[in-house]
């Protein structure tokens, strides 16, 4: 198992610094998204060149580049908005070769409306993966889908649907598996249940993991906490990661400030590496 972070974490800084800061911390892989992680206008840094040129800094540090971060409302409402996410998503599967990322990564949209439209914002969903997956296969790439408790792909067993319904060998699947507990559920047995059921049915369709912790607060939101100070039982659910496929990438998702060194220590003895 290889352990990373998002690049994002440290703030904006020039490739080249980036990737030195996060091999100085022990991390050797990043999830790199363009408009969050570099200073400037992240259309700039997609020319042949400049990409070559990050792929040249990461590789020179040692970390790798499993996830391309490309946020995207996946299953919006607005047939306008959608339609750029699968041009904006397009351009970046395209830019992720050149880049030697592992895949491009989003997650699926926020869904705040009644339970009986999210067959309706699933169509959608299913529109826009259909679409990236076709675009993937177009340049050699790989789309990544990441579920979460309260967005439109929101359980194991949806995605699983997705999958087969797609049917593409160039989608996979993000797992984090803090995004997929419930909002306001806190046991330890349910995050081991709903990761047992997400290997069940797709982990061999898994390309790389995220980790995070934290707590609910008085508005059932989500608050981000350092590793090992949330409700997350990284310690039994890292192993099963590992057991499942000892290959994959686990990245921290949320570094504490201050606290980089310790967290890779941390995840490293979770890990058993």
């Amino acid at each position: 198992m290889i352990i990373g972070m998002r690049g994002h974490d440290f703030g904006r800084m020039q490739p080249e610094a980036l990737a030195e800061k996060i091999a100085g911390f022990g991390f050797a892989a990043t999830q790199l998204a363009f408009g969050k992680a570099f200073p400037d206008d992240a259309g700039s840094y997609m020319t042949p060149d400049r990409l070559a040129s990050i792929r040249s800094a990461f590789a020179r540090a040692g970390v790798a580049v499993p996830v391309m971060g490309c946020y995207v409302s996946a299953s919006d409402r607005d047939e306008a908005v959608l339609s750029a996410a699968k041009e904006k998503f397009a351009q970046h599967l395209r830019a992720s070769v050149l880049l030697g990322a592992g895949c491009v990564g989003t997650e699926t949209t926020h869904f705040t409306f009644e339970e009986a439209e999210r067959e309706a914002a699933y169509a959608r969903l299913l529109d826009f993966t259909r679409h990236a997956a076709a675009a993937a296969k177009a340049c050699g790439a790989i789309v990544g889908i990441e579920p979460v408790a309260y967005h439109t792909l929101n359980t194991p067993e949806l995605t699983a649907r997705l999958l087969a319904d797609v049917g593409s060998d160039h989608l996979r699947v993000i797992l984090d598996t803090a995004n997929l507990v419930p909002p306001g559920e806190n046991a330890p047995e349910v995050q081991r249940e709903l990761l047992s059921r997400a290997l069940s049915l797709f982990g061999d369709k898994v390309c790389v993991l995220h980790v995070k912790d934290g707590v609910w607060n008085s508005e059932g939101k989500w608050e981000n906490r350092p590793l090992g100070e949330g409700i997350m039982d990284w310690e039994t659910l890292m192993p099963m990661l590992r057991a499942n496929n000892d290959s994959l990438c686990a990245l921290r998702e949320g570094v504490w400030p201050g606290k980089a060194k310790e967290e890779y220590e941390l995840m490293c003895r979770w890990a058993g590496l």
